[in-house]
């Protein structure tokens, strides 16, 4: 991984772009692991992965919104999405 954990200032696309790098980074790994379970430096590669897209997500969503209508933590409201959708120029 090249980027530390705390994300240096990014703007919008990219800070997306990283967080879906990183997504698709853990997710792979993730596959990799159903069939290479004892790899321990795949797991901690993966770890790392998955350390690093939550954080970077959890950037992302406080400073533009929700990424996805499935919150990490329980709702008081259903207010998921108030910025503008992907068609109204969003993200």
């Amino acid at each position: 991984m090249n980027r530390p954990n705390r994300q240096p200032q990014m703007n919008k696309k990219e800070l997306y772009e990283w967080v879906m790098m990183l997504g698709f980074c853990a997710f792979d790994m993730a596959l990799y692991l159903d069939t290479h379970p004892d790899d321990t430096e795949a797991l901690n590669y993966f770890n790392q992965c998955n350390e690093l897209y939550h954080s970077a997500k959890e950037s992302y969503e406080e400073q533009f919104g929700p990424l996805t209508k499935l919150p990490d933590q329980p709702l008081n409201s259903w207010d998921w999405n108030t910025a503008p959708m992907p068609w109204e120029g969003g993200r």
